[in-house]
């Protein structure tokens, strides 16, 4: 007569049953390939009976009880987690800031007129993996006209200080950015890109270049600043930029250097997306002393609601940020003010 198997206390039979289960769904989703709520249920059952036949019959009691605990440890796991993903995306690692990076002098003929010109050729993926090739190229003459002019900038008393700063900037900068237009016209026509492609196409670009600090001081030495500014110039002293007025670029200068940080960046994708006519906002935290950019389009996420439209707002500064998606220790949408907005 077979003896029947003994009761399980219900800890290992847990544990066999999440490990069998996590296995088992790696097999399905990643080398078949069936979606993650089928592979999860499949992958349950499957270990469920495997773990039936293995230990037994559970003690369904020990099981509740450890069921529990294992919440609570995914659960602090999970937070901690999030709490790392926030803090690396916001401050990137030290590759993101040493990548190298070169923009060169070329030369543009146009019936029959040579004109000096700095190009970068950017290779990219947007965030649903799609490949871009293109040169991001300004006329040296545009830049030296320009590269000092914020100097003279004189604020206006009647608007926002930055709303003013970043529409200057635009309405100067905005018009000697036509080879870069094409340079977008161009990917716009060969991938038969909807609004929202076209859109991700354009930010993905401007997040894949390295950031680097803007200061209107001069750039002093990683210790003299507080702990996140410090750890990423540590690792690449040269990420800073420092004695421009009022600590931006403006956008042909960015171009020339490819060392821009929030509102450097925003401001450059304020006008691109301007251009080719979409509803676009710049958006400031002084608390959080960082600068994004809202959509007025249709999507989901996080949204800022500003003269009866909603912004869907955009991380510029980091790659692989999705419209709507801010990291977690910059989302609380009540410490942003809309300081712009192209319509």
């Amino acid at each position: 007569m077979k003896t029947p198997k003994k009761e399980d206390s219900g800890c290992l039979w847990i544990f066999a049953l999440l490990f069998l289960t996590l296995f088992t769904f790696i097999g399905l989703h990643q080398l078949i390939g069936l979606s993650t709520p089928i592979s999860i249920s499949i992958g349950v059952i499957i270990a469920a009976i495997i773990t039936y036949r293995w230990l037994g019959i559970p003690n369904f009691i020990s099981i509740l009880k450890n069921i529990g605990v294992i919440i609570l440890i995914i659960a602090g796991l999970r937070f901690a987690g999030n709490l790392v993903i926030s803090f690396t995306k916001t401050t990137p690692h030290a590759e993101h800031f040493m990548k190298e990076e070169g923009v060169l002098k070329s030369q543009l003929v146009i019936e029959n007129d040579t004109i000096p010109t700095y190009t970068s050729h950017r290779v990219w993926k947007d965030n649903y993996g799609h490949n871009y090739r293109g040169d991001l190229t300004i006329r040296e003459q545009d830049f030296l006209d320009l590269h000092h002019h914020l100097a003279q900038y004189k604020t206006n008393s009647n608007k926002n200080f930055w709303g003013g700063l970043y529409e200057y900037l635009e309405s100067t900068d905005g018009p000697k950015l036509d080879l870069v237009m094409q340079t977008f016209e161009r990917l716009h026509a060969e991938k038969k890109l909807n609004q929202m492609e076209f859109a991700e196409m354009v930010v993905s670009c401007i997040q894949d270049i390295p950031y680097s600090f803007v200061f209107q001081n001069d750039c002093l030495p990683a210790e003299n600043y507080e702990h996140a500014i410090r750890r990423v110039l540590e690792d690449c002293p040269s990420c800073c930029l420092g004695n421009v007025p009022f600590g931006i670029q403006n956008s042909l200068s960015f171009l020339q250097n490819l060392k821009g940080d929030c509102d450097t960046r925003t401001v450059l994708i304020y006008s691109i997306l301007k251009h080719f006519n979409y509803d676009v906002a710049i958006l400031n935290s002084t608390f959080y002393r960082h600068s994004i950019i809202g959509l007025n389009i249709p999507a989901s996420g996080l949204v800022k609601l500003h003269k009866g439209k909603k912004y869907v707002v955009w991380e510029t500064t980091a790659k692989y940020y999705e419209a709507g998606a801010l990291p977690g220790n910059f989302n609380d949408i009540t410490h942003w003010e809309v300081v712009l907005t192209s319509k």
